[in-house]
């Protein structure tokens, strides 16, 4: 099955995906509807990947963060920089992956 990412964030981030190509782009108007928005979007078999920028997700708080504990393997939740940046202190995807392998990937140069 083919999967749809989604993207979820201000305006300056959902033009850009946009623009890239993404059809499905949903611009954050508040936390309630944001919220129901991601409980929606969580339930859908076609969704693949949905794509979140940092501020949205503090925003959202622990209802979020619960929700996506809770949710299956499907779709994946990230959080992603806005067009300001955004220097979270743990690397989430860095984290995804050593739940998922099971251990830290460490890249190096040849030579080093």
């Amino acid at each position: 099955m083919r999967r749809e990412v989604v993207v979820v964030g201000e305006r300056e981030t959902v033009v850009g995906f946009a623009l890239a190509g993404v059809s499905r782009v949903y611009l954050h108007s508040s936390k309630e509807e944001t919220l129901k928005l991601l409980r929606d979007l969580l339930k859908e078999e076609k969704v693949g990947l949905i794509l979140l920028t940092h501020r949205v997700a503090e925003e959202l708080g622990e209802e979020f963060k619960r929700m996506v504990r809770e949710k299956g393997p499907f779709p994946m939740v990230l959080r992603i920089p806005d067009g300001r940046g955004y220097r979270p202190e743990r690397d989430e995807l860095e984290e995804m992956v050593r739940r998922t392998v099971g251990a830290e990937v460490v890249l190096r140069r040849e030579g080093e």
